[in-house]
């Protein structure tokens, strides 16, 4: 299956690692992780045996700016709306635990097919009480975040 987000990820990862550098802020992006019975090499090519997703993960990306504690999850889709489904139970509590808990939680939104990025903070989506959530519902309750020279999406200066 092919990743829906690869290049949303790419400039959030982008991003982060720039942020990092500049001493702005520190963000990690959450791997998923994966366990495996064993590696069969066969030649070149390499072969995992067994492999499963060990447990659920919580956010894609989680770090501290200004001494909060920051936990987002990114999204994109090549629609005009983007499932709401997309986003399991589990992230969803998890982003709810952490706004509850004092600390700052939001989606990033791609819309791909109209080149459009935006912030909206988890109790938008929640207060909303939708199955989907447009782009018309982005630009009515979410921040539209601009990509800038070198693919920086800064999300930063909207919090």
């Amino acid at each position: 299956m092919k990743n829906r987000g690869m290049l949303l990820e790419s400039i959030l990862n982008t991003t982060i690692n720039l942020y990092r550098k500049n001493n702005v802020a520190l963000f990690h992006k959450k791997e998923i992780p994966i366990s495996f019975g064993k590696v069969i090499k066969n030649g070149k090519n390499i072969r995992l045996d067994n492999a499963f997703i060990k447990s659920k993960s919580t956010s894609d990306y989680y770090g501290v700016f200004k001494g909060k504690f920051i936990a987002f999850e990114a999204k994109s889709t090549n629609q005009k709306s983007l499932p709401l489904s997309n986003i399991k139970h589990h992230q969803r509590k998890y982003l709810n635990d952490v706004q509850n808990h004092g600390g700052i939680a939001f989606y990033i939104f791609s819309f791909k097919t109209y080149d459009k990025y935006f912030m909206i903070y988890v109790d938008t989506i929640e207060n909303l009480r939708k199955k989907s959530f447009s782009l018309d519902d982005a630009n009515e309750h979410g921040i539209e975040l601009d990509l800038v020279f070198p693919g920086i999406l800064d999300f930063l200066a909207h919090l």
